[in-house]
């Protein structure tokens, strides 16, 4: 039953939260030892709220998910783990998450519990309202970026939180896509918000955001606030990488049909992958190191 649970908390999810790493990078404090300490134990004290969460959606939708071709095998829908005893072992790991969470700061406590209660409500009511249920799921992924900066005590850059809405909606409106496909006929009685979707309308949706979500990016590395509080103008340099990975994005969508599991579609694609590793070392570079100042940089 231990074993099930683990796989109730859906501890491969937890890549979702390494943008609570982002302050820390981009405030040039990544080598400054208690602030990283400080958003290490914030990103497993999110994770352990976010994974409680998991456990109580999983909860309220055992029965619909008991419809779904891959969801059936989860461990509540599946009947592999009882509930009640889930219940309880939630009921342990929330509380002391949420305690550690206030001991290491009041307004990251804040954050995390607003990020809990507004999951709550968005397995009640929101998922259930068209477009709003895809936003909801960005905004999870904006308290996150929050989250990471207020716990170093920076100010976090509003167009760094504009890159992450956008990226998140992306994701989001492929998963809604990807489910009406896999579902086919059954998607209404899986999930009853997918009979307001259709997959020419997501196609749409999915132009305009991976649009907004390069151009934002594009916006953020020139605007010259972001290069006066880098104090570098070479993060231009990262956008082909950036680029690579929304079309290799678009391909995992499109070619792969792996868009209604953006978690899973992205650590099993190589390309992906090998895109985010080098952004993150171009990034540091760029930034600590003062690589791209050389001469070649500036023909």
């Amino acid at each position: 039953m231990l074993f099930q649970y683990l796989k109730l908390l859906r501890i491969y999810q937890w890549i979702k939260n390494v943008i609570i790493f982002a302050g820390i990078i981009f405030a040039k404090k990544l080598t400054d030892f208690e602030s990283l300490q400080r958003v290490i134990a914030a990103f497993f004290l999110f994770s352990l709220v976010a994974s409680c969460q998991y456990a109580i959606n999983d909860y309220l939708d055992r029965k619909e998910d008991a419809l779904h071709p891959e969801k059936k095998h989860r461990p509540l829908a599946s009947g592999k783990l009882d509930p009640s005893f889930a219940l309880f072992i939630t009921a342990i790991i929330l509380p002391l998450s949420l305690i550690l969470a206030y001991l290491l700061h009041p307004v990251f406590f804040g954050l995390v519990s607003f990020y809990l209660v507004f999951n709550i409500l968005y397995s009640k009511f929101l998922k259930h309202m068209v477009i709003l249920d895809v936003m909801s799921i960005s905004i999870g992924f904006v308290i996150r970026a929050i989250a990471g900066a207020v716990i170093i005590h920076v100010t976090f850059s509003s167009w760094l939180l504009l890159c992450t809405f956008m990226l998140a909606l992306f994701w989001g409106f492929s998963k809604r896509r990807g489910e009406l496909i896999i579902l086919e006929g059954n998607a209404k009685g899986h999930r009853k918000i997918l009979d307001e979707y259709s997959t020419s309308f997501l196609d749409m949706m999915l132009g305009i955001v991976a649009t907004m979500t390069l151009m934002s990016y594009v916006l953020y590395v020139t605007s010259p606030t972001t290069i006066a509080n880098l104090g570098t103008d070479q993060m231009i340099y990262t956008i082909p990488i950036v680029v690579y990975a929304i079309f290799r994005s678009l391909y995992i969508i499109y070619i792969k049909n792996m868009g209604h599991n953006p978690t899973k579609a992205i650590l099993s694609d190589a390309g992906v992958l090998v895109a985010g590793l080098i952004w993150v070392a171009l990034v540091i570079a760029i930034m600590y190191s003062g690589f791209g100042k050389g001469v070649w940089f500036d023909l």
